[in-house]
């Protein structure tokens, strides 16, 4: 009798679970295309992280993915569901937790802003051109007092001729230092002091971004200290259905924290894949 060669474990996680059986087929082809990628990047992102330094050249490459927009619908989207963005979001993660993290605030916590709260006019001025990453975003509500506390926020936005002058300060805001828009929220005091969202431009006059050294964690996320002085944002940029906090920032922030889980469990995958390839390896 023939002995069964002993089969080795895959060191791939997610197909060794059978995942793929949840994804469109041209999903699964982008899952791998983002495995591959992070793959072929990883090791030249090593001077960045020496230098703290967000590696702006990926930002095309990722683009080439097809992967964002994640599950809004039109304007060039990728139009995923759920489990699907989860699913490139877990692949980038396995080799880069910064990188994950970079597309997530973009798409989850960013260009999903605009989409879930944007008028149709502004959604169609603004998502093609976010989606397509020719803009960078982001999203200013944590502060140095209050974290993401948003019932403690301190940032006011007061009405003035054409639009409104934003006043106050944020912190650890993710890719703020490279961010073209950031979808910033303050309080109202002509609604009642209801939180709302504002999309501040990059240097605007008035918006101060410092560099936050000396990070360990999600080293190469251009994180900020943001300072705002009479910023002021043309009415075209409040976000029409950012009214309050109910149906504003909490309709973002629940979403968008299912990528984030998919993110924890791409980082401790990657960790058990490295483990166990090198467990291999050593037999």
């Amino acid at each position: 009798m023939v002995a069964k060669k002993k089969q080795q474990p895959t060191l791939d996680v997610w197909e060794s679970l059978g995942y793929d059986k949840y994804l469109r087929p041209e999903v699964v082809v982008k899952r791998k295309n983002c495995a591959k990628f992070m793959e072929q990047i990883y090791e030249d992102l090593i001077p960045f992280y020496n230098r703290a330094e967000t590696p702006m050249h990926i930002f095309p490459m990722v683009k080439k993915l097809g992967i964002n927009g994640f599950l809004i619908k039109g304007y060039g989207s990728a139009e995923f569901n759920n489990l699907e963005a989860g699913a490139v979001i877990y692949e980038m993660a396995k080799r880069d937790a910064s990188i994950s993290s970079s597309v997530l605030v973009h798409n989850a916590i960013g260009t999903a802003v605009i989409n879930i709260l944007g008028d149709k006019e502004q959604k169609d001025r603004l998502l093609p051109e976010t989606i397509n990453m020719d803009k960078i975003m982001c999203f200013g509500l944590t502060e140095p007092n209050n974290g993401s506390d948003a019932s403690n926020l301190k940032t006011t936005a007061t009405r003035v001729k054409g639009g409104y002058l934003l006043n106050g300060q944020k912190r650890w805001i993710g890719n703020a230092l490279i961010a073209d828009y950031i979808c910033m929220w303050a309080r109202n005091p002509d609604e009642s002091g209801n939180v709302q969202c504002f999309v501040v431009s990059k240097g605007s006059p008035g918006l101060t971004l410092s560099k936050i050294e000396n990070k360990y964690s999600l080293r190469i996320v251009g994180n900020a200290d943001i300072t705002m002085k009479d910023v002021f944002v043309p009415d075209n940029m409040k976000l029409t259905h950012a009214k309050n906090f109910a149906t504003g920032t909490n309709a973002i922030l629940e979403p968008s924290r299912l990528g984030v889980a998919w993110m924890i469990a791409g980082v401790a995958s990657g960790a058990y894949e490295a483990a166990l390839k090198y467990t291999l390896n050593r037999k």
